[in-house]
């Protein structure tokens, strides 16, 4: 059964995850107790943040294995949705997409290509190809946006984007980018007719990002 792979799957990432959004407060400890004892989460509002990850790990695996029987490209998806969750935590706080995490999230989608290359049922050039129009399009437009609109889209976001393209291919750039930006643009809505922001303001653009992504995922856009 699916779930055999993506409880232990979800479980590593999710763990891995923890430690580099704790890793300040696990390296200022001295011993191994206090180590572990750091990396327990204590906050609500964090625990919360991980179960959700949690569960949105083992939704998208489901839901692209019910959609295509395919452990590789529902692995994979799953990586993309654990690595986008610290990245969103970050921008929402700092304003910073963290290029260590896009790095790491790089270097595993070469991994899956090669899974892809000698394991997988589908053509390789056709996924590379898709996967090219996938970054095109994601870094492109944001590019772009960061063209006309200066200061209102980062070159994390930009780079985001690219890396997101590489995961989930043309349709799923495009499906995750529409479903963002509508949800960034209510939120701003809603923010600016409460008066919570101005117009001059700008929103971090990775939670939009990876609730995007997760919605195009589990529609099957991916």
């Amino acid at each position: 059964m699916w779930i055999l792979i993506a409880l232990p799957l979800t479980l590593v990432l999710l763990a891995l995850v923890n430690c580099y959004l704790q890793k300040d407060l696990i390296l200022s400890k001295n011993n191994l107790r206090d180590k572990f004892a750091a990396f327990m989460p204590k906050k609500t509002i964090y625990l919360l943040f991980l179960l959700g990850v949690f569960m949105a790990g083992i939704a998208v695996f489901g839901a692209q294995y019910r959609y295509f029987s395919d452990y590789i490209k529902a692995a994979k998806l799953t990586v993309l949705i654990l690595l986008l969750a610290p990245v969103a935590y970050i921008d929402l706080k700092s304003r910073i997409i963290p290029d260590k995490v896009l790095l790491v999230a790089l270097f595993l989608r070469i991994v899956f290509y090669l899974l892809e290359i000698f394991v997988g049922s589908t053509e390789i050039t056709e996924i590379l190809v898709s996967d090219l129009k996938g970054v095109l399009l994601g870094s492109g437009v944001f590019m772009l946006g960061a063209l006309i609109a200066k200061d209102s889209i980062g070159i994390g976001d930009i780079k985001m984007y690219g890396i997101i393209g590489l995961f989930v291919s043309y349709s799923g750039t495009s499906a995750s980018m529409i479903l963002s930006l509508l949800m960034c643009s209510f939120v701003s809505i809603i923010l600016l007719a409460f008066k919570k922001k101005d117009r001059k303001d700008t929103l971090p653009l990775a939670p939009f990002s990876l609730a995007g992504t997760f919605i195009a995922i589990l529609i099957g856009s991916c």
